[in-house]
């Protein structure tokens, strides 16, 4: 039987050499006092004392720079459990876990944020309208969506260079969510690994999307 990707990144093999191969970026970014393009964007819509969770946290080291800049509460969950246990350890004022998006273990309406850490190109296609409903249920009504991705053109499919059979899909995943009149776009930043704005080729562009959730204006209301 062929493992599905999410398999592969939770039984100990993908998701832990994941961590291992970029651990030294992570150490890099400890205490950095500049936040990342995407962490600027979404501090703009964190207030002091919200509950924040980053979905494919890793170890914690940017949603504690997220912490640090807004004074939110942090919890973190990610398919590595090498990766929870060194960040448990580095950032005891986050609330960290192994988990996955298709099934968050925390109660409905927990968040005032939700962000998706750079992890929807990995996940399985066939579980992604239930992140999509586990993600709607979580985040309170007035909440945040952040997505950080790729921002393709048009969806591509190609191989996943550490790992025969899996596969990255880079789509325009903000669109997973204002399907529902309830969920709106309000702000976009391109950007690249290269640095800030525009990228020409379209498989390099990223983008860092923050969402609104309001279920009470996403229907015109007629006599």
């Amino acid at each position: 039987m062929q493992s599905t990707q999410k398999s592969v990144f939770t039984s100990g093999q993908e998701g832990d050499r994941y961590f291992s191969r970029n651990e030294g970026v992570y150490a890099a970014m400890v205490d950095a006092d500049e936040l990342s393009i995407p962490n600027s964007v979404y501090a703009s819509y964190i207030r002091a004392g919200d509950a924040v969770l980053e979905i494919g946290s890793s170890s914690g080291t940017n949603l504690d720079a997220l912490r640090r800049a807004t004074d939110c509460a942090g919890y973190g969950i990610d398919p590595s459990a090498k990766a929870i246990s060194s960040g448990s350890a580095l950032y005891p004022g986050l609330n960290l876990s192994v988990g996955t998006a298709d099934k968050l273990e925390f109660p409905d309406q927990s968040f005032d944020f939700i962000l998706f850490g750079f992890c929807l190109y990995l996940i399985d296609r066939d579980l992604l309208s239930r992140v999509v409903a586990e993600a709607d249920r979580c985040l309170k009504d007035g909440g945040f969506v952040g997505i950080t991705d790729f921002a393709p053109d048009v969806p591509t499919k190609r191989p996943y260079a550490h790992r025969s059979g899996i596969f990255t899909h880079k789509y325009q995943y903000e669109r997973m969510f204002t399907a529902f009149p309830h969920f709106s776009i309000v702000e976009n930043r391109p950007f690249s690994h290269s640095g800030p704005g525009f990228h020409p080729d379209p498989q390099e562009r990223l983008i860092a999307t923050v969402i609104h959730k309001n279920l009470a204006g996403g229907y015109q209301l007629l006599a």
